[in-house]
């Protein structure tokens, strides 16, 4: 059941508004939220935090409660980097305890009453997010709380002396409606300390809400509660929903869990943790969760992780996860039909186009990391093409000198440069040159490595040794105007270059009957490798050479020009 807010509650909330609208009165909360009683939870929309005045240590437990802690407004006192102390009721002058300090039940009483805005704080989706997280310590929250509303109090002794309100949120984001909601859920806790507390008046906790209302300027940074994606979509309430779960009709859970074409990668998923995760995922991109920083939160907030169960690396969670339809990994098909389930849950959420571009700007670099270690080079930027050329060569192709060796061959030299993306996925190269008998010719490849692949071995002739044999091979010509493509799956046999050109003044390609394309899958007849799958796998970057030997008498030519197209892939294609 929802109540209707207290008066103090609705002066804190002209308070805020005030110096957070300005004149214009232009900026907006997402409305004043309910709270449920002192049992912790709340409803609603919006919320405050924000760091502790000391640096974080790994430690995240509050005592005496056990529910974990994040960043926060340093508590209640007026004091700015500019201004003194604010106090009500302050009697410094004794060991006594003022009236203020008194009614809260003391310095005790203040820790009791700032353990149960925690508590609230904690239970409240709508700025828990800020607290969350494992490089928060709460202990230094909790202490740091105390001292500020004991010193508002004027409890004997105690002495704010954490960080400013400005520095100690500086960069947090917070908007006008975390603030409000932090606000209404000290409100709440205020309320339930009241209950023990009797001799406390609802006009102590309207000056004690004042005091906070008046550290709005100094905490809030986002006053219209728009200034990123995270504000925009409505806060973690908001992505939660959009993540959903199955059954949750338009949540892009049940999105994929109806789309037949992945859903058999989930098949096994533990949809709270899934929930989870991705709503802390979604809410990191700009806001203040930080996914695999998991603490243990209270029961029925963030289920399914905690320490010990952090939220794992997009890496670490894909692993050899497959399709129990078939027992294939995630492949770039599974991987856009996610993008789409997202985008379509996003569409029905009512989340902007260009929040949309944010989010799945963050989501497209997670493609390697999701998809099966065989198809990661299909992401998006983990391949390119490389080309490069030899041009103008007028190299003599030595007549009848091939024996074998390269030595004996017109070599052209090309240079791969260096990337990043380095192992080679596929290679086609080109030879333009003249010659005046095709089947003298033999062409080879060597990489980087040293690993030399035949190309062409004196098409039309079955030789026994590498280039050798009984005269002859086809005696076509070659033009350096019809150049030789070879590339594997290459419609032709390199074997049967020429084999349909009628007579010997023919050009091979274009006066084969029929005309051809001149493009070739490598054939290397007596000569080392097998085809240009010899260099799938090593490293592209280096010096590649190209050579064209001759291995008959009697005809010559010469080599004009080479263009090697290296296809470069980031992951080894042969792991």
């Amino acid at each position: 059941m929802r109540r209707a807010p207290t008066p103090a509650t609705l002066a804190l909330l002209g308070l805020v508004l005030m110096p957070a609208c300005g004149d214009d009165g232009g900026a907006t909360t997402e409305g004043a939220s309910s709270t449920t009683d002192g049992a912790g939870s709340t409803t609603g929309d919006a919320t405050t935090a924000a760091p502790t005045g000391d640096p974080p240590t790994a430690s995240t437990t509050l005592e005496p409660t056990s529910t974990t802690a994040g960043p926060t407004t340093e508590p209640m006192t007026g004091t700015t980097a500019e201004t003194g102390t604010t106090t009500l009721d302050t009697d410094t002058t004794t060991s006594e305890p003022s009236a203020l300090c008194d009614r809260l039940g003391g310095e005790a009483g203040v820790g009791e009453l700032v353990d149960g805005a925690l508590a609230v704080v904690l239970n409240d989706d709508k700025v828990n997010g800020y607290f969350l997280n494992n490089d928060v310590d709460g202990g230094n929250l909790r202490t740091c709380l105390i001292k500020q509303l004991g010193q508002v109090a004027g409890c004997a002794g105690v002495e704010y002396d954490c960080l400013d309100m400005k520095t100690a949120h500086a960069g947090l984001g917070i908007s006008t409606a975390d603030f409000m909601d932090f606000a209404l859920d000290f409100s709440t806790a205020l309320d339930a300390h009241q209950g023990a507390h009797p001799d406390l008046g609802d006009d102590d906790k309207t000056a004690i809400l004042g005091v906070l209302g008046e550290l709005a300027p100094d905490i809030v940074e986002d006053v219209g509660s728009d200034a990123t994606v995270y504000q925009r979509v409505g806060r973690k309430p908001a992505i939660k929903g959009l993540v959903g779960a199955p059954g949750q009709a338009g949540s892009f859970v049940d999105n994929v869990a109806l789309d037949v074409a992945i859903n058999g990668f989930f098949a096994a998923a533990e949809f709270e943790r899934l929930n989870t995760c991705l709503t802390r995922q979604v809410g990191g991109i700009d806001g203040p969760t930080r996914y695999g920083l998991e603490v243990d939160a209270p029961p029925g907030i963030d289920p399914g992780v905690g320490v010990g169960n952090e939220c794992k690396t997009m890496a670490v969670a894909h692993e050899g996860l497959v399709d129990v339809n078939d027992m294939v990994g995630i492949d770039i098909n599974d991987f856009g039909a996610l993008v789409t389930d997202l985008v379509t849950a996003m569409e029905t959420a009512g989340v902007a186009a260009s929040d949309q571009d944010a989010i799945l700007g963050v989501l497209g670099p997670m493609c390697e990391d999701i998809l099966a270690p065989e198809f990661k080079n299909q992401c998006p930027g983990a391949s390119k093409t490389e080309t490069v050329e030899a041009t103008n060569l007028a190299a003599p192709i030595p007549d009848d000198g091939y024996d074998g060796s390269l030595a004996s061959m017109a070599c052209a030299v090309l240079v791969v440069p260096d990337d990043a993306i380095d192992f080679v996925a596929a290679v086609t190269l080109t030879v333009a040159a003249d010659h005046t008998f095709v089947g003298d010719l033999v062409i080879k490849l060597q990489g980087p490595d040293g690993t030399v692949s035949t190309i062409l071995s004196r098409p039309g002739l079955v030789e026994g040794v590498d280039g050798q044999g009984d005269c002859c091979g086809d005696n076509a010509n070659l033009s350096p105007s019809t150049p030789l493509t070879f590339k594997n799956g290459g419609a032709t046999d390199a074997e049967q270059i020429g084999a349909a050109v009628p007579d010997t003044s023919g050009i091979v390609c274009v006066d084969e009957q029929p005309p051809i394309a001149c493009e070739f899958h490598p054939n290397p007849g007596a000569g080392p490798g097998m085809d240009l799958d010899d260099f799938l796998g090593l490293t592209a970057k280096g010096t590649w050479r190209v050579c064209v030997g001759d291995a008959g008498g009697g005809d010559s030519g010469t080599l004009h020009g080479i263009t090697l197209v290296v296809d470069r892939v980031k992951y080894d294609p042969t792991p």
